[in-house]
């Protein structure tokens, strides 16, 4: 573990919880594990919850803005250096605040920081590991990406790459910001030691959850990779996408996902080579 830095040198930090407020009791549980902490929890939902987010330190949000759009609206009713965001069925364990302060203070580039997720059986999914097929979930240490269910992200950084790329609603919204953050030359950082509890899940939790992820492969390509780097990255994602996706409807509709992305205005603004060079480096090269 790391020296600890002096109080003065310390930066200030946030905790964001986005919610639908559909998990009142999960929701509790996530709170109570960043105390004393007072977080701010993103009602991410056109609906009235009952009372599952009464007491909390609350931003109503008028519609369901997705994922990253949540989490923006997130960064931006914050003012600390950091902001942290964990998700609403996901459980910090102690010191788990103090350890990512700790990493930003000892790092002036240090972009973003990932948490490790573990399991009701303590283990680590493999699509929950910033590294190449999941391997070394134990290793701290610089990687290529952060995941959003568990992470932080310095205020300055954010800022300075743009924020979120919110139309993606849900999806690779952090590998595409990880991107653009290594781009800009800032580090990411994975803390192993700091193990986070988070329910085992599947991306048909979510009703058009395949579609979106083959929408966003090819939208984050477009936008963000250089054009024979994002032709790479869109095939070789057409085929590990539709063998990943389960056999009938899942599969059926990240294929259609996969085709709509290729419509639509994403802003294009690629990454420098330099940068492709530093991912692969960092053992992630962005055509996987």
């Amino acid at each position: 573990m790391s020296e600890r830095v002096p109080e003065a040198a310390r930066p200030t930090i946030t905790w964001v919880l986005l919610t639908m407020g559909n998990r009142p009791d999960a929701l509790v549980a996530a709170v109570d594990s960043l105390s004393p902490q007072r977080p701010l929890v993103v009602l991410n939902s056109e609906s009235e919850p009952a009372d599952s987010v009464d007491g909390f330190n609350l931003l109503r949000l008028e519609a369901n803005h997705g994922v990253p759009g949540g989490r923006d609206e997130g960064v931006r009713a914050t003012t600390s250096e950091i902001v942290g965001f964990l998700d609403d069925d996901a459980v910090a364990p102690p010191g788990a605040t103090d350890r990512i302060v700790d990493a930003f203070a000892a790092e002036d580039r240090l972009g973003a920081v990932s948490l490790r997720l573990v399991d009701e059986d303590g283990a680590t999914s493999r699509r929950h590991v910033p590294r190449p097929g999941g391997r070394e979930s134990e290793q701290s240490g610089e990687v290529a990406l952060f995941l959003g269910g568990a992470c932080a992200i310095r205020r300055a950084a954010y800022d300075d790459v743009g924020g979120y790329f919110t139309d993606l609603f849900y999806g690779h919204e952090e590998l595409e910001l990880s991107w653009r953050l290594v781009d800009k030359g800032w580090g990411i950082r994975y803390l192993a030691d700091v193990e986070v509890f988070h329910p085992k899940t599947t991306i048909e939790r979510h009703a058009d959850g395949w579609e979106l992820t083959g929408r966003n492969r090819v939208w984050i390509a477009r936008r963000t990779l250089p054009w024979p780097v994002a032709i790479v990255h869109v095939t070789a994602w057409l085929a590990l996408g539709a063998m990943r996706a389960p056999k009938g409807e899942s599969r059926r509709r990240y294929l259609r996902g996969w085709r709509s992305g290729w419509s639509g205005d994403v802003g294009r603004s690629p990454i420098r080579w330099r940068t492709v060079w530093r991912l692969t480096r960092l053992g992630r090269p962005p055509i996987i």
